[in-house]
């Protein structure tokens, strides 16, 4: 199967809004390129072993998006030429390039990048590592396949980092919108006593099944379906989807949710914050938000 990667070069303090931009032209899934991210990973020794080619300096950084053969770069280079028009950053000094690949190059090009990391107490580790934990570590293994979601990006952590400051223990945890399932792989980790992961993307579904059974997750609750069919609501929620969606799902959000339970919701640029607490304040309470670079994360209480 083809895919067309979209590269764009630019600024380290740029990629996420280009990364944005390259997600809502339609890109299925994002890879940045960035030394400081290496170099920030080596100064604080999260890896054991990475190829020598990462340690090598590079001021360059670009992020690369992935699109269906049938899409027209036409409409993404639109896009992002109305970026390079902001004034807020430095975009006019964008490069792209385009290239067609297969999926087997796709599916394999982030592994050189992707290791072991901790979020609080969970330790994100990748499949095919091996990894000790130490300290009071809760490893969480994962392959994210074709599905968004390996821990990396800024709303996947964030959500993680929210689970934690929430009790859990023997708690209904729905995984709205679940991607890859680590959200929910990880609510189970920290003692959930079920969780219920939900998407409407059929390799969703099947990361997810599949990263419940590396975890040791017997007959997860996987479906390919609307959750307004539940008949069981959570106690608590968590969605990482985009700021747009999360403000439409929001009765949805609420109806799948008990009186008192929590909404852990992410996935929101900077410029939604306000759109998307609108939504939510009519029904819930804002108990925490929190933000990373360019991005935000709140914990709700209906």
């Amino acid at each position: 199967m083809k895919f067309k990667k979209i590269t764009v070069k630019c600024s380290p303090e740029t990629s996420e809004i280009v990364a944005y931009c390259l997600h809502e032209a339609g890109s299925m899934g994002e890879v940045f390129d960035d030394y400081a991210d290496v170099k920030q990973v080596l100064d604080e020794k999260r890896w054991d072993y990475a190829d020598a080619t990462l340690f090598e300096a590079s001021d360059d950084c670009s992020v690369s998006g992935f699109f269906s053969i049938e899409t027209d770069e036409r409409a993404v280079f639109s896009k992002l030429d109305r970026l390079r028009e902001q004034e807020f950053a430095e975009f006019s000094t964008m490069e792209t390039s385009i290239e067609t690949i297969d999926s087997e190059a796709w599916e394999n090009e982030w592994k050189k990048y992707y290791k072991p990391f901790n979020i609080g107490k969970i330790v994100i580790v990748p499949e095919w590592l091996e990894y000790n934990a130490v300290g009071g570590e809760i490893p969480v293994k994962l392959n994210p396949g074709l599905a968004f979601g390996t821990g990396m990006h800024e709303t996947t952590s964030m959500c993680i980092d929210l689970m934690q400051r929430l009790e859990l223990k023997n708690k209904r945890v729905l995984d709205f919108g679940c991607g890859s399932g680590i959200l929910g792989v990880c609510a189970t980790a920290l003692g959930a006593g079920s969780v219920l992961f939900a998407d409407t993307d059929e390799q969703a579904v099947t990361a997810t099944a599949y990263n419940c059974k590396i975890n040791g997750i017997k007959d997860p609750e996987v479906f390919l379906r609307d959750v307004r069919e539940l008949t069981e609501p959570a106690d608590t929620i968590v969605a990482n989807i985009t700021a747009d969606v999360l403000t439409a799902v929001e009765p949805m959000i609420r109806s799948a949710l008990k009186k008192g339970g929590h909404a852990i919701i992410s996935g929101i640029i900077s410029d939604k914050i306000e759109l998307v607490k609108k939504a939510y304040l009519r029904d819930f309470k804002l108990k925490e938000h929190i933000q990373k670079n360019e991005w935000s994360a709140f914990l709700f209480e209906l």
